[in-house]
């Protein structure tokens, strides 16, 4: 007969990611039907980039979407190294949903929408995964450290874990700098 703990249902942090993100979008679509469409334009931002790539400004794109994602990676990577940060590791994914979901209702405003589509989604969902990929390792790490303050667990095997931590994020942020690089492209053809 199966223990109790096996028929328990584990918890998995992927899903909850990617469900916390979906539930942002939601929240974001809702929030933005109270916004009048010059606000929700503005909000959107692919009318911006659109006119940025149009006149020559593809480093201003490149900044604007790195430093966007940037800070909600560097807030990820700080949480990693509190124990009981976790519930903001997970507010924000669904931040990130959140503005998604504004965003997202903005594009249908524009008057290509299909130009705004191709501005807007490719970065957006591949930056997306790479955050929730940052989350989850700022996730693990944290829940690294509220296990060893709640216990005598050895401490000596956490340096190379956060050597690791730290060599993914780097990482992450090559990517991120990489997305970014071809958002900027991307918006310069469509123009």
């Amino acid at each position: 007969m199966k223990s109790e703990a096996a028929l328990r249902p584990r918890f998995n942090l992927d899903i909850a990611l990617a469900a916390l993100t979906a539930a942002g979008i939601t929240a974001g679509v809702f929030l933005s039907l109270g916004m009048d469409d010059a606000t929700l334009s503005e909000l959107c931002g692919v009318a911006g980039k659109l006119s940025l790539a149009a006149s020559g400004g593809g480093a201003k794109i490149f900044l604007g979407s790195f430093c966007g994602v940037g800070a909600i990676l560097v807030a990820a990577f700080f949480c990693g190294f509190c124990a009981v940060a976790q519930p903001i590791e997970l507010f924000l994914a669904a931040f990130r949903g959140l503005g998604l979901g504004i965003c997202v209702r903005g594009i249908y405003l524009e008057e290509n929408i299909f130009a705004a589509m191709a501005a807007f989604l490719p970065f957006a969902v591949l930056s997306t995964g790479v955050l929730i990929l940052s989350e989850r390792e700022a996730f693990r790490l944290s829940m690294r450290y509220f296990a060893l303050s709640s216990t005598d667990e050895n401490r000596l095997g956490i340096k190379n874990e956060i050597h690791d931590y730290t060599a993914r994020f780097l990482i992450y942020a090559l990517l991120l700098a990489i997305l970014s690089a071809l958002d900027s492209l991307i918006a310069g053809a469509l123009v």
